[in-house]
């Protein structure tokens, strides 16, 4: 049994974000950034009509070189962000624990969100009943990324359960976690960053 016990911090939060922003980005921006320069560059060779003046290739050699930069730019804003809702963050507590069985209805991953919240209500002025717990299979997982201290389960693109790695309280190394979810999940969807 593999076993996560989260207690998130501001800066988990922003390793996930700057992961999204910046690095999970990188070569789409890199790529925009290269066509713009690319379209600067046909504009000042080419010596058309159609392709004379001067404000179409600046402004491309501009955002060219502006458009890898965005990402970087927000990350102050974002880490403000954050820390308007630090609060928040440090009272959600999951256990997310992996379970390893023989049986297929055994084999999977057992979500449990502890945070206390206030309770809501339903239209007739009663007490919602909320799911906190929730079971899933490994096959759920869209893909699975690490971090320097983050391990990340996609169960879609907007659906990430970010796993502090300093969180790991289940038998064995994270290493042996590693490897249990490599079995676990298709290979070709597991990124683990290089020992």
């Amino acid at each position: 049994m593999y076993k996560f016990d989260v207690k998130y911090t501001l800066d988990n939060y922003f390793e996930y974000y700057k992961f999204l922003l910046v690095k999970q980005r990188i070569l789409r921006d890199v790529i925009f950034g290269l066509v713009f320069v690319g379209v600067a560059i046909y504009f000042w060779v080419d010596q058309t009509e159609a392709t004379s003046g001067n404000i179409i290739p600046i402004f491309s050699l501009v955002m060219g070189l502006a458009f890898p930069l965005m990402n970087y730019i927000t990350v102050p804003m974002l880490k403000k962000q954050l820390k308007r809702r630090e609060d928040e963050i440090n009272k959600t507590h999951l256990v997310v624990t992996f379970l390893d069985n023989q049986s297929i209805e055994e084999d999977q991953v057992v979500y449990e969100n502890l945070t206390e919240r206030a309770p809501e209500l339903d239209e007739n002025g009663e007490e919602k009943v909320t799911e906190n717990v929730f079971k899933l299979k490994y096959i759920n997982f869209m893909a699975v990324k690490e971090t320097k201290g983050l391990i990340m389960f996609y169960l879609d693109r907007q659906t990430v359960i970010i796993l502090p790695k300093s969180t790991y309280e289940g038998e064995g190394s994270i290493e042996d976690f590693k490897q249990f979810i490599r079995r676990k999940v298709n290979p070709k969807r597991v990124k683990f960053l290089n020992k």
